[in-house]
């Protein structure tokens, strides 16, 4: 029989109200091995957490926060997460959506870190103590795995195991950091939580996952992507951007991250993207994201300012500078004109 994998201890102590932050309440473990609300405040929005333990060693979980519009611009206290794990463990986080931060207190000292698309969190330690910190300005998700040392070992092989954990910078546990990992990486990882299977078989689809996602993070840190790809695997890393970029809410990362993302040289990715979809990558997002701040300006109450900081312009002038140059009137006369139109 294949053994489940558990922490020995999980304390989940939830922020029930992010406003005043002094009401907590503590979640068993046992409580959370399928999907557990969280206790936002209905005027928030919702989420929840999911965690299934697999065979041999191995745990995935998945975290989910949608927010209403006029809770936009929060950082959110989640809760305080401690786990203690039987023995060391490889742990790995991803995310989908907005940034989330994490306030990290073990292993000491206390460190700050960002988690986004693209920069995924790895830890190698016994004890994970951590508040994460959720941006509302726009909806998240968070996928993770954790593997013990004796399982990825079971898995891998222990020297491959080994050289992934050194390749990671992780070989001298407790430690936590943030690295860049190309998106169809991480994809797999993400993959891992289906929404359709149930059962014996949704279990069996992860675990299947989370290994296909560790070779080729192995592949991606040992080894290094070849320089060289066929011209139709440049053009999948192309669409794979523009899928990206597509979805990307908040501050957009330089050519150089991208470049990083999708394995290829910047100047490159930038000259393809052009060449595929008419208008270089930074240009593109700016020109969609113009796009969205007028359709918004028709179709919600939000106020202006709010649009400009959600789409990221560090001043509401440089957002209405850009806006009345694209359309050719500002965003205050358009706003004017459709309560306008909408007065009896």
């Amino acid at each position: 029989m294949s053994k489940v994998y558990c922490p020995s201890n999980l304390e989940i102590r939830w922020l029930i109200d992010p406003v005043k932050g002094d009401s907590v309440s503590t979640v068993p473990a046992s409580a959370i091995l399928e999907r557990h609300d969280f206790p936002f405040p209905p005027e928030l929005g919702h989420g929840w957490l999911e965690r299934m333990p697999l065979a041999d060693g191995i745990a995935v979980f998945r975290s989910v926060h949608s927010f209403r519009p006029e809770a936009s611009g929060q950082l959110i206290p989640l809760g305080e997460f401690d786990i203690v794990f039987p023995e060391t463990t490889l742990m790995v986080q991803t995310a989908q959506g907005h940034e989330i931060y994490h306030r990290e207190f073990y292993p000491a000292p206390t460190a700050e870190l960002i988690l986004k698309p693209g920069f995924d969190c790895f830890r190698h330690t016994e004890r994970v103590r951590v508040l994460p910190l959720i941006n509302s300005s726009s909806n998240s998700v968070m996928t993770g795995m954790s593997i013990s040392d004796t399982a990825l070992a079971e898995q891998m092989g222990e020297d491959m195991a080994q050289q992934l954990i050194a390749s990671l910078g992780l070989d001298i546990p407790p430690l936590v950091k943030i690295m860049p990992i190309p998106l169809h990486t991480s994809a797999l990882l993400r993959a891992s939580m289906s929404a359709v299977l149930t059962g014996p078989l949704k279990r069996m689809f992860a675990q299947s996952k989370l290994l296909e996602y560790l070779c080729a993070l192995a592949t991606f840190v040992i080894t290094q992507p070849p320089a060289t790809l066929s011209a139709r695997r440049r053009r999948d890393r192309v669409r794979e951007l523009h899928a990206y970029l597509m979805q990307l809410e908040g501050k957009l990362p330089s050519l150089d991250e991208l470049g990083v993302l999708f394995g290829m040289s910047a100047r490159w990715l930038n000259n393809e993207f052009a060449k595929e979809y008419g208008l270089p990558i930074c240009a593109f997002i700016i020109d969609r994201r113009l796009n969205e701040a007028h359709a918004a300006l028709l179709e919600s109450n939000l106020p202006i300012k709010a649009i400009s900081e959600r789409l990221c312009y560090s001043h509401a002038n440089h957002f209405a500078t850009a806006f009345k140059k694209k359309f050719g009137y500002s965003p205050g006369s358009l706003r004017r004109e459709r309560r306008t139109e909408d007065s009896p």
